[in-house]
């Protein structure tokens, strides 16, 4: 293998493969992106084995093959030089890089043998989205998944392909997202996936620059392809819950909220919530709400009071602070619709105004208060 390219134009696929690599691993080639030279290009592949990235760039060729470069010492030294033209060459499974401005550096390789072949989508379904619609999908409901990974059914956002719609639904246990693309067309067939968010980020990372989004499902994988990149994944086999189930259908007491100011109270008084617990309470009366938080090992407490449009009876429910504040963050608009029933059940979340074309229901569980 031997090449010359512009560490520009290197850098600019490295560091984008190099988001897979894992940052640690039991296998020790994981740690590594796979270089393949051939027709005056480079093609990177990296992977951790549940996601695959390949760039590609182009490259004056002198000799094509291919090796396993560990991607660490590769992106740092290369990270470090200015711009200039990097000379490659392979010497018993050394990459040696030489510059036009006399450095010269030398990586022991690895076999491309060993490096995990690349996945194969095969029988594949194809779906395509505005890329822009795609990435507010990704942004509404990546933050709601879970990170247990003893729960890898809500490791992954759930896409559910209807004959007129599209949903997507991600949950923890604690809090629930589902939000729902209508006059979607040219999914029939299609079963239900669930994507791990890790995919799904580095696809909107990847189309920047890009109208629409073709994605592939096939039987175990999904993928995007680009023109000079293309991103893989395993679909997560396993069964999501049932979400409806835990949507409530007779929460009658209804809340209208600034959103940022009650966005800045729950901010302000979470600081004093229990670092266990992290509770904080709503206490709703007449046109108002006390929201208070109180952490018994520091002995400090805030409490502060927020006009809003509530005329039911007085009560009061608990939430986590940092979920609440998280869920908030992502509502849009002005002002925010919150359904409640009691101190018990689910409240649901809803933005006051939706898009023509989609409609977005956020779920918080309430606290025990304490």
């Amino acid at each position: 293998m031997k090449f010359t390219v512009s560490k520009e134009n290197f850098f600019h696929v490295l560091q984008k493969v190099s988001n897979v690599t894992p940052v640690r691993s039991t296998l020790p080639i994981l740690s590594c992106i796979l270089f393949t030279v051939k027709d005056n290009s480079l093609k990177m592949r990296s992977t951790d084995l549940e996601i695959t990235m390949t760039a590609s760039c182009d490259i004056q060729m002198q000799e094509e093959g291919a090796i396993a470069v560990p991607s660490k010492i590769i992106k740092e030294i290369t990270g470090e030089l200015p711009n200039t033209m990097l000379h490659f060459r392979i010497e018993d499974e050394q990459v040696i890089i030489t510059t036009d401005l006399g450095g010269e550096y030398k990586i022991m390789g690895h076999p491309a043998m060993e490096f995990p072949t690349e996945p194969v989508v095969d029988d594949s379904k194809i779906i395509t989205l505005q890329a822009e619609k795609f990435k507010r999908i990704v942004e509404k409901t990546g933050f709601a998944v879970s990170r247990d990974e003893m729960k890898v059914a809500l490791n992954g956002v759930l896409f559910q392909f209807g004959e007129k719609e599209l949903r997507a639904v991600s949950t923890d246990g604690h809090r629930l997202v589902k939000y729902t693309l209508k006059e979607f067309e040219g999914a029939e067939d299609i079963k239900d996936i669930i994507i791990p968010p890790k995919f799904l980020n580095l696809c909107v990372n990847s189309i920047k620059d890009v109208e629409f989004v073709t994605l592939r499902i096939g039987h175990n994988h999904v993928m995007l392809e680009l023109k000079d990149t293309t991103v893989y994944s395993r679909i997560i086999e396993e069964r999501f819950p049932d979400y409806e189930s835990v949507i409530p259908a007779e929460n009658d007491k209804k809340v209208l909220v600034n959103i940022d100011e009650l966005l800045s109270v729950v901010k302000r008084v979470g600081i004093f919530a229990s670092k266990n617990t992290r509770q904080i309470s709503l206490g709703f009366s007449q046109n108002k709400a006390l929201i208070k938080a109180e952490d018994i090992e520091t002995a400090s407490t805030a409490k502060e009071e927020i006009e809003l449009e509530y005329s039911g009876e007085d009560f009061v429910i608990g939430y986590n602070s940092d979920y609440l504040r998280e869920m908030i963050r992502h509502i849009d608009g002005e002002k925010v619709d919150i359904h409640l029933k009691n101190a018990l059940m689910a409240g649901l979340f809803f933005p006051t105004e939706q898009l023509p074309d989609e409609e977005i229901l956020f779920l918080l569980m309430p606290i025990r208060l304490m």
